[in-house]
C-alpha cells in the first residue's frame, strides 16, 4: 500500500477537501482526487461521498481512517528505530512496557541512566504482554517490564527470565459519588454491582486471564471488559460507570478527590509484581544498570 496514498487521504479526511489538501501540498487538485481514487481502487471500497463543496467519509472511510493513522503511526515509529542503528549497537537500549502505571518505574529509571550515558540511543514500545515477549525472545527487544498477577508472567519452560522489581497490592477504583467507597474494604459481592474494568493498549488474553484467576469470586466473566486507554477507565470510574482493577503504589491514589482506591476483602491475596523480562543468555552492561535503577527506584516508593 502506497504510503503517500495513506498520508494524502490523512490530509483530505482533516481539511474535508481535495482542494485545500491541494493548495498546502503544491499539487494540483485533480492529483490528490486521482490518488484517492486510486486508494479506493486498490481497497475496492467507497472511502468517500462527493458532494459539490464538501467531502465526507462514508462508513467504511470512517473504519479505514483508523487503521490508516496506525499504518502511518508504526511506519513513522519504525523508520525512527533504523535510524537510530546509524550508531554503534552498545549505544542502543531497546526497552518495552505494558501500560502507563509503569511510567512511575520505567521513566525515573531511563532518565538516571541517559544522564549517565549522554550518547545513548533509547526505543521505548508499549504493547500487550504477550507481544513484548515474543520481542524480547527474538531479540527486538532488550528488556519489558511485565507482570505476576494470578498468573506468572512467563512459564517455566520459556527462554526469558523474569526479574521482580516491584511488589504490591491490586485494588479496586470506586467511584465517590458510590456510597461502597465509604467503606474502608470492598467485600467480593460488591464487585457484581457494576462492569469491572482493566486497562491494556493492546486486545491481551494473558491480562484478562489474570485477572479472572486473581478473582475467582467474580461470577458472571462477561463483566470484566478490557479500555485502551488508562484516562478512559478513570473517567467511567469517577463518573460511576464502573469499577476498575488499579496497582496500588503506581497510582497518585492519595490526592484523588473523584475516585477512592479500596482493597478486597475475603478474596484470594491480591498482590502484584512487577518484573523485567530478559533473554537468559543476553547480558549488557547497561542492561544490568537499567534492572539495578528499576530495583532502586521501585524500592523508594515501597
Amino acid at each position: 500500500m502506497d504510503l503517500d496514498r495513506l498520508q494524502t487521504f490523512l490530509k483530505v479526511v482533516q481539511y474535508g477537501s481535495f482542494q485545500q489538501v491541494a493548495a498546502r501540498e503544491y499539487r494540483s487538485q485533480r492529483t490528490v482526487s486521482k490518488q484517492m481514487t486510486q486508494l479506493e481502487n486498490e481497497l475496492k471500497v467507497t472511502l468517500f461521498d462527493r458532494g459539490q463543496n464538501r467531502i465526507q467519509l462514508t462508513p467504511q472511510g470512517r473504519l479505514f481512517w483508523a487503521s490508516a493513522q496506525d499504518i502511518v503511526n508504526n511506519y513513522t515509529t519504525a523508520l525512527t528505530e533504523l535510524r537510530q542503528f546509524n550508531v554503534p549497537t552498545d549505544q542502543i537500549l531497546r526497552v518495552g512496557y505494558f501500560s502507563a502505571f509503569e511510567q512511575r518505574l520505567l521513566l525515573p529509571a531511563l532518565y538516571d541512566l541517559k544522564q549517565q550515558h549522554s550518547e545513548l540511543q533509547l526505543v521505548v514500545r508499549q504493547g500487550s504482554n504477550e507481544h513484548l515477549a515474543q520481542q524480547v525472545a527474538d531479540g527486538s527487544l532488550d528488556l519489558a517490564l511485565s507482570i505476576n498477577y494470578g498468573r506468572p508472567a512467563v512459564t517455566p519452560e520459556s527462554q526469558l527470565t523474569a526479574v521482580p522489581i516491584y511488589h504490591n497490592q491490586m485494588v479496586i477504583g470506586v467511584s465517590r459519588l458510590n456510597p461502597l467507597s465509604r467503606l474502608s474494604q470492598l467485600p467480593p459481592s460488591a464487585l457484581a454491582t457494576l462492569p469491572i474494568l482493566y486497562y491494556s493498549p493492546e486486545s491481551s488474553t494473558f491480562l484478562l486471564e489474570s485477572f479472572l484467576a486473581s478473582a475467582p469470586f467474580i461470577q458472571d466473566y462477561e463483566q470484566i471488559r478490557r479500555v485502551s486507554s488508562a484516562e478512559q477507565m478513570h473517567l467511567l470510574v469517577a463518573l460511576n460507570q464502573a469499577l476498575a482493577f488499579y496497582p496500588a503504589g503506581l497510582v497518585p491514589t492519595e490526592h484523588d478527590e473523584q475516585v477512592a482506591y479500596l482493597p478486597i476483602t475475603d478474596a484470594t491475596q491480591q498482590g502484584y509484581d512487577i518484573v523485567a523480562l530478559l533473554k537468559s543468555n543476553r547480558s549488557r552492561p547497561l542492561i544490568a544498570k537499567l534492572v539495578q535503577r528499576l530495583k532502586a527506584n521501585a524500592k523508594s516508593d515501597e
